[in-house]
Formats: C-alpha cells, structure tokens, sequence
C-alpha cells in the first residue's frame, strides 16, 4: 500500500477552514476512489482526479468513508484519528489500479455513460442520471472517442435544469456531435490525499482489497527539531 499524501487543494481549504471561517465537509460524504495510473499527484485538481477515474464496471464504485473524532498523542506530539477501510471487490472482469485517491465533498456516483443519441441542442437525456443543479461535471470520452463539440476535457460544468432523465450545463448553449462513448464524471467536492503503488493493483473475479487509511495531524516542525 502506497503512502498518502495531501493535496495542496485540501491544505488549502484547511487553511480557510482553520483561519478564515470556512465551511468544513460534510462527514457523511469523504469517497475512495480509484485510478488506474501514477501520474497524478498533489497539485493536480478536481477535474485530473475525477477524469482518470476508473469507470464503473467490472465492481468498481467509489466507498464511502467514515472519519470519526481523533485523540492527542503526546508522546509522539500529534493528533491521531482511528484508521477508516474501504473494501473494493472485482465482479464480473478484473479491476487494475496503481492510485487511490480520497474526496471530500463529493457524490457516490462516479460517472454515467452517453452517445451522440443523447444530445439535443443544449439538452442531455441519461435515464436516471442521478446529477442535481449545482453539480459539478467533468467530461471525457472513451478510447477511440471524439467528445461532442461544446464540451472541452479538463473543464468543470455546472449542472442546470436537472430533472430526473435529462440536464444541462451553465454557460453551455450547444452541444454537437462527436463519436464513440462519452462520460459525464461527477466532480463534487476537494481532493484530500493520494495512495500511489509502486507497481498497479489488479483484482481478479470476486477477488476483494481492502484499504486502511492511517490519518495523522502532526506539527513537523517540532517532530523535524525545528
């Protein structure tokens, strides 16, 4: 299991929690979720996380986390939370992944699929899409897929006049077409941290991994003898 480390993004909205009376997360919605590439790191945003996420096939889904109340160390001088897990199971092909990322802030759901057949005008039709007004969105298209014109990877939309089967996008007044399949990845929330392994993870059929999620809040200037 690789070492995590925080985003400069979730440092600074700890900043402005701490110092500037921001709003802090939502306990009940801290995500693991998983990437299949080592590419990412600490600068990276919302929308690098969310666009190389693992689609959701063959079990992959994000797990919800629970973070509870730490207790101060004062031996090793630093704030300790209890460890979370997260258990991810493969089902009905293999998952492979090299790094786990943690969101807070986010949505359950990772991305829903579409194809040119969806689009009309400005209007998106995805059955049960599950999206809100107000959600952010990223999308990508597939190996061998062209995005839609009127949609740009990388860029965060938001999502307006939802209704239970059809959306659309702030700021958006035409999307045309473009080939293959595409994905509208959910981008709620900030990315926390990043687990990076040394070589990629792969799971066979029914095969489960289990990740445990050790968090610390620690002064290193004083444990560094600054």
């Amino acid at each position: 299991m690789g070492t995590a480390i925080f985003t400069n993004a979730w440092i600074n909205r700890s900043d402005t929690i701490l110092f500037s009376g921001g709003t802090p997360p939502n306990s009940a919605k801290f995500y693991l979720c998983l990437a299949n590439t080592s590419s990412l790191g600490r600068a990276n945003t919302i929308a690098d996380f969310v666009s190389a996420e693992l689609l959701p096939v063959n079990g992959y889904s994000r797990v919800s986390v629970t973070l509870t109340a730490g207790t101060y160390n004062p031996t090793n001088q630093r704030d300790e939370l209890p460890t979370p897990s997260a258990n991810f199971t493969a089902s009905g092909g293999t998952l492979a992944w090299q790094t786990a990322f943690l969101l807070a802030d986010a949505s359950s759901q990772a991305s829903q699929s579409f194809t040119n057949s969806n689009i009309s005008g400005s209007v998106i039709t995805i059955n049960s899409h599950g999206f809100s007004n107000g959600d952010q969105l990223v999308f990508t298209a597939d190996t061998l897929s062209t995005l839609p014109s009127g949609l740009t990877a990388g860029t965060l939309y938001t999502v307006t006049s939802a209704t239970t089967n059809t959306f659309q996008l702030s700021g958006v007044s035409a999307i045309g077409a473009g080939s293959g399949t595409f994905r509208a990845r959910s981008a709620n929330g900030t990315p926390v941290a990043l687990m990076i392994e040394t070589s990629p993870i792969t799971l066979l059929n029914g095969q489960p991994y289990n990740y445990l999620i050790p968090i610390v809040g620690m002064n290193a200037g004083y444990t560094n003898g600054v």
